[in-house]
């Protein structure tokens, strides 16, 4: 491991075996927390190349416990830390795709450089996260949808998040994550907080053996989702070729929202407004919940795109919207709830909290 700090220092590029290595050192706690931290810091600073990129991503998914479903599962998962604290808008959307039919392993992380990740978001909004792969086999083969921390299905993110948490700043492990879902998605809506790391995800996802991907930056403000606030930047991976190209709300005869529309705050806050949008119960002209209606109907939109079920996002746009305003929406959301707390605890026979 020391070789390999003394090459990341000096600016020079790791070759697959030495990225290898250094997974497997860490995910089999043979290298030192000290050591972490410096290879996490030391590749951070110095950047990646595509290929380093795809030689981390690959090396890290060796150590996922497996979640196979046998279905054509997508996610939407992003990279977070973009700054711009908004709602947990890719798990609110995978929640809205899901009651149009999207099959979704989801996965989740808790913050690290915000005051409420999906993990946190979910928590509060009495949701459970499943722990091991036959818990969330159960809650899909139930939901058609589950939700998995990425700490309890890899062993290099178990060990490798707390010390992340730690030094408390966006590292290269930011972009990675999206990437070690156990259940290697078909499909991924994938929002990146950094546009100049867009080429590396998507050729990461190219070499993996994804089918299809959005690969997504809204721009100015920086967001990783699309975008109801700026033109969003996507590389779309279908057919094994990867192609780039613009949206914009107005593209989905959507209104521009700025920012402050769309942002949240604690996991109650968030969860206050997400019940809120599929109960319609503060709906008005360009107010706080229409631009967060758009926001999470884009990207839940999307996700219906990736799924196969229409052949444009925009047709997925009119099913999520469809969800959201039949009702359907939220009827999931309780049905995944009620399936949550109608669970007895074997041991106590009392509802087991989630």
């Amino acid at each position: 491991m020391k070789n390999i700090l003394r090459k990341l220092v000096t600016d020079n590029e790791l070759a697959f075996d030495e990225i290898e290595y250094a997974v497997d050192s860490i995910a089999h706690e043979e290298a030192s927390e000290a050591q972490i931290a410096a290879f996490i810091t030391a590749l951070t600073t110095k950047g990646v190349s595509k290929e380093e990129f795809y030689a981390l991503a690959k090396s890290m998914r060796k150590y996922a416990r497996r979640v196979e479903t046998g279905k054509y599962i997508v996610d939407s998962c992003g990279t977070g830390a973009d700054g711009a604290g908004t709602i947990n808008i890719s798990t609110c959307a995978a929640i809205v795709a899901n009651a149009a039919g999207v099959n979704i392993v989801k996965q989740t992380n808790s913050s690290i450089t915000s005051c409420c990740g999906s993990t946190d978001f979910l928590h509060t909004l009495g949701i459970e996260i499943a722990q091991t792969p036959e818990k969330a086999l159960e809650q899909f083969e139930k939901n058609s949808i589950t939700f998995v921390h990425s700490p309890y299905f890899n062993d290099f993110a178990r060990i490798n998040n707390p010390i992340r948490q730690q030094l408390g700043f966006k590292t290269v492990f930011n972009y990675l994550g999206p990437l070690i879902n156990a259940s290697f998605p078909q499909a991924q809506l994938l929002g990146c907080s950094s546009n100049e790391m867009l080429e590396n995800m998507a050729y990461a996802l190219q070499k993996l053996g994804t089918e299809r991907a959005l690969v997504v930056n809204g721009l100015e403000p920086n967001v990783d989702e699309i975008s109801i606030c700026s033109k969003t930047r996507v590389l779309e991976l279908k057919d094994g070729k990867i192609e780039e190209y613009f949206i914009s709300p107005e593209d989905f005869g959507m209104q521009c929202a700025d920012l402050s529309q769309i942002q949240g705050g604690s996991g109650a806050d968030n969860t206050r407004i997400f019940r809120e949008i599929l109960n319609h119960s503060t709906i008005q002209p360009l107010d706080h919940s229409t631009a967060a209606i758009d926001v999470i109907s884009l990207n839940a939109g999307a996700m219906i795109y990736l799924s196969g079920q229409t052949p444009t996002i925009f047709e997925g746009v009119k099913m999520a919207q469809k969800a959201i305003e039949s009702g359907l929406a939220a009827h999931k959301l309780d049905l995944i709830m009620k399936k949550c707390y109608s669970e007895m605890n074997s041991e106590s026979g009392s509802l087991r909290a989630c």
